[in-house]
């Protein structure tokens, strides 16, 4: 109670300084969402997502139940543009410290965002906080037709990104952290993407999944969940994880991953870059699909896990290293810190530096479940 009434207090008092002096409450609408599609032109399509609590009388009396949000979208050759046009149809203020996502389609994250993106540095009300998202849909489409269990999908959205019960296959930025890194060539920027859970594109329920990849301020690719999974330990985002291992004769373990440590160091040899991975934690079974004897089997499934999961941290560093050029990762930062002369000659070619950089990795989990699973 004492934080809400805070909160009232707060924003009585922007509202009653400055150039809000003169608007009311009703006047105001808040924006729960952005949505950026790319325009005809190079120009840019902006969705905002408006909270509408009320719910508006029949003509017989009754009252006729409506979404809590309305979304109104415009083009313009800026952001702020559109914004604009976008407050002519609403005939209210919009009121952005409040906005829970930035929704990124896919399309115009390829075009390229630096010279767009620069509105949220400039407009001092805006939501620094806010989470973003790339979607592979149309962002318009998305902020219209998702199905949420919360009335308003960017909250639910929120909550999810926000909680510490989602899974660990699945990055997470702000816009403070995303925008910097646009611009920043020794840790670049990822996003998490949201899409139709059904692959087919026919469902409304969104899943968040992916990773969009970026390099510089163009995104360049994606990242499966596992790969995510593995970035975010490399990052130090995450010490949790789940891992499937395959055995022979079509048989396989599924294991629970924790206490996950990651060590990422840059090594100068010969004038040649390469990095040390070396990742440590604890395992245990969650699923198998045939009876395991932990007394007997014990080291085999340990050293299963170990050899398959250091294929994977591998194949994963190549894959952002020499498929995309692109270090989410933060090698450049941790060349910095290592070795700053090194960094200021290379950065220049960084890009280049990567995809020649060879990884050697090391990986040792301890299994602690014993005993007997059927």
């Amino acid at each position: 109670m004492k934080a809400a009434k805070a909160g009232i207090g707060l924003l009585a008092a922007v509202l009653t300084s400055g150039c809000w002096g003169q608007i009311n409450f009703d006047q105001l609408t808040v924006v729960s969402a952005i949505g950026l599609d790319p325009a005809k032109n190079g120009r840019v399509r902006v969705t905002l997502q408006l909270s509408n609590p009320t719910l508006p009388v029949t003509a017989g009396g009754g009252s006729q139940a409506r979404r809590p949000f309305v979304n109104y979208d415009a083009v313009g050759v800026t952001i702020q543009e559109a914004v604009e046009r976008i407050q002519h149809q609403a005939k209210k203020s919009l009121f952005f410290p409040q906005t829970k996502v930035v929704l990124i389609s896919e399309p115009f994250a390829r075009r390229g965002l630096d010279d767009t993106l620069d509105y949220f540095w400039r407009e001092t009300n805006q939501n620094l906080n806010s989470w973003v998202l790339v979607s592979t849909l149309p962002a318009r489409h998305v902020l219209d037709k998702a199905m949420e269990l919360e009335s308003v999908p960017a909250e639910e959205w929120m909550k999810y990104l926000k909680g510490d019960w989602k899974r660990p296959l699945q990055v997470d930025i702000q816009m403070y952290q995303f925008l910097p890194r646009l611009n920043q060539t020794g840790f670049q920027a990822v996003s998490p993407g949201i899409g139709p859970f059904n692959r087919s594109g026919k469902s409304d329920i969104m899943e968040i999944g992916d990773t969009a990849i970026f390099k510089n301020d163009r995104m360049v690719g994606w990242l499966s969940g596992e790969e995510s999974q593995i970035v975010n330990w490399l990052t130090g985002s995450s010490r949790n994880g789940s891992f499937h291992t395959d055995l022979a004769k079509e048989e396989s373990v599924s294991f629970n991953l924790s206490a996950v440590r990651a060590r990422m160091t840059p090594v100068l040899r010969d004038g040649r870059l390469s990095v040390n991975v070396r990742i440590r934690g604890e395992a245990e079974v969650l699923t198998a699909t045939l009876p395991l004897h932990f007394g007997d089997e014990h080291e085999m499934l340990r050293d299963t896990l170990n050899k398959q999961l250091q294929l994977a941290v591998e194949e994963t560093i190549d894959k952002l290293f020499r498929q995309y050029g692109s270090d989410v990762v933060g090698l450049g930062e941790a060349l910095h810190r290592s070795h700053p002369a090194e960094w200021t000659k290379r950065k220049p070619r960084w890009e280049e530096e990567l995809r020649g950089a060879n990884a050697r990795v090391s990986v040792s989990f301890r299994i602690r479940k014993s005993g007997l699973l059927h």
